[in-house]
């Protein structure tokens, strides 16, 4: 039997990688951890884009966010003396209003914000909530991140390494007018590792992605198991795991529901994006 091709031995190595990536969602969705993660995380609030500004402007170092009487349905206390941060909840009052057909019928209407009192997990005290993964890829990237960079930079999108708003570890920035990707970000604080599966994942946007996809065309979840499961993709052939953070990352985007007949769907589509990374990394590292 002849050898196999590199482009044979590569996709084997890749076909294994989905296999493990589909294994690892699969045995998480069937723990009670999971269950117990999702009925926690269900208790907190996506806030807008302003109160993320405000929480941000006040406490910096924050992560999860509720209020007083929500830490204590959790178990936990908010420690004396913190100081309360301050966020924007708007106020409704009941109106009547014609519909389409000229009836009338009662909607809440904004009529106005009123100042809420919130508060970090660091502000806390009580019983520890559930985790299922470690937030933080800690280890190093055996050089790989600075090729992810070379690789976006010959692909058009550049990359910049600054803290972002919000407390994301990175994100593509889209072209307002023609959609395409044009810039990406990645957090400099987070530990080598975790840079790399980064940068992995948004170079995954930007070659999967445009910015109508993003917005309308794929749901967002399924954008996000795409650019995660690439980048797990692109990591565990340099063998790099990043397993801890990935499988959860992309489980939560699913919330548990259809998440490997998903993966399954977009494994092709997938694949060819990692592959494409995979080759131009590998071609350029033998030509240094």
């Amino acid at each position: 039997m002849k050898n196999m091709t590199a482009t044979q031995t590569k996709q084997s190595k890749t076909s294994k990688a989905m296999e493990l990536l589909e294994e690892g969602i699969s045995n998480l969705l069937q723990s009670g951890d999971w269950r117990q993660y999702l009925q926690v995380q269900s208790q907190f609030h996506n806030y807008s884009f302003n109160n993320i500004v405000l929480i941000v402007l006040q406490y910096p170092k924050a992560s999860r966010v509720a209020g007083y009487r929500k830490w204590q349905e959790l178990g936990r206390q908010v420690k004396k003396g913190s100081k309360a941060i301050k966020i924007l909840a708007p106020l409704t009052k009941k109106i009547e209003k014609e519909n389409d057909n000229g009836e009338k019928q009662k909607i809440n209407a904004l009529v106005g914000f009123r100042t809420v009192n919130v508060f970090d997990v660091s502000q806390t005290e009580g019983e520890e909530l559930p985790a299922i993964s470690s937030s933080v890829l800690n280890g190093d990237d055996q050089g790989l991140l600075e090729r992810l960079k070379a690789f976006s930079l010959d692909n058009k999108v550049p990359v910049k390494f600054e803290g972002i708003l919000g407390g994301a570890n990175g994100c593509c920035r889209y072209d307002t007018t023609t959609g395409n990707p044009i810039e990406i970000t990645v957090d400099p604080l987070l530990p080598p590792l975790h840079q790399a599966k980064t940068l992995a994942h948004e170079i995954a946007h930007s070659l999967l992605h445009s910015r109508k996809q993003y917005d309308s065309h794929i749901p967002r979840s399924m954008a996000e198991l795409e650019a995660e499961s690439t980048a797990f993709l692109i990591l565990k052939h340099f063998g790099l795991d990043s397993g801890d953070y990935s499988f959860p990352y992309v489980a939560c985007w699913q919330e548990g529901e259809d998440a490997i007949a998903n993966l399954r769907q977009a494994g092709t589509r997938l694949q060819k994006a990692a592959n494409q990374v995979i080759d131009w990394v590998e071609s350029h590292s033998n030509s240094d």
